[in-house]
């Protein structure tokens, strides 16, 4: 493999990789997705989850606590060597690595804005799921470019929903994660004041914007300016779906 086969594919452990970056989004996705997975516990012993992108499979202890047998696609081994099937999600898919019509619940979360091919991502997803079954996928809208240069997509809700049905799944939920607090403190957490020439006219004409950009993202991660006001936008941090696989339905003959 090159290097770019080589490279892992989400967020590892869905902890912060700074205090700063992630502050805001990551306790909202974390708990958006525990939602979904409380809400849709296995209902047969026998029921099998695939996490698409599994990376260190940080999600492993709440699928197995809801009941289903964990399983984990990547495009790369992990450290602990228990990723299952080592594919690419966007490719025709191996004959005989991953079973179709096999997963009651598939995982694809912070995954497909890495993903150059949705036409095939979405027609794998739906091969391996069964009738009936359901996928979680979540994206960022907003959010810095980040595992550079396989950053392909910010996608709106509007673009899911379309390839989902396109797919042939059915939305069973679609919500956008973070208010325009959030999307603020975002941006001015992944931002820095920094002087163009090292003069003590510079430093006088940018002290006020350091001390804008610093009492900003104080107030913002304490979350003071939230209890007083609502900032709207027309922007927000993540898309989160949950799709279904349509029953096959019979009909009897007589």
């Amino acid at each position: 493999m090159n290097n770019d086969d080589q490279t892992t594919f989400r967020r590892n452990d869905y902890q912060s990789i700074s205090g700063e970056q992630e502050f805001f989004v990551t306790p909202l996705l974390r708990q958006a997705i525990a939602d979904v997975i409380d809400r849709y516990p296995a209902h047969l012993r026998e029921a099998v989850c695939l996490d698409v992108g599994a990376g260190e499979e940080p999600l492993r202890r709440d699928i197995e606590k809801n009941g289903y047998n964990y399983q984990s696609l990547d495009i790369a081994q992990n450290q602990l060597n228990s990723i299952q099937y080592v594919t690419r999600i966007d490719v025709p898919l191996p004959v005989g690595l991953v079973p179709a019509n096999y997963f009651d619940l598939i995982l694809c979360t912070e995954v497909l804005e890495h993903v150059p091919d949705w036409n095939t991502a979405f027609a794998n997803l739906f091969s391996l799921l069964k009738p009936g079954g359901i996928v979680l996928v979540t994206t960022p809208f907003f959010y810095m470019l980040h595992e550079e240069p396989h950053d392909y997509w910010r996608p709106t809700d509007h673009a899911l929903r379309h390839h989902a049905l396109m797919a042939g799944f059915e939305v069973l939920e679609s919500k956008r994660l973070g208010c325009g607090w959030e999307v603020l403190g975002t941006l001015i957490c992944s931002t820095s004041v920094c002087r163009k020439k090292k003069t003590i006219f510079s430093y006088i004409m940018a002290m006020p914007l350091y001390i804008i950009h610093f009492s900003l993202k104080f107030l913002l991660k304490r979350r003071l300016l939230q209890q007083f006001a609502e900032l709207q936008s027309m922007f927000y941090l993540e898309n989160i779906f949950v799709f279904q696989k349509r029953q096959i339905m019979s009909f009897k003959t007589t």
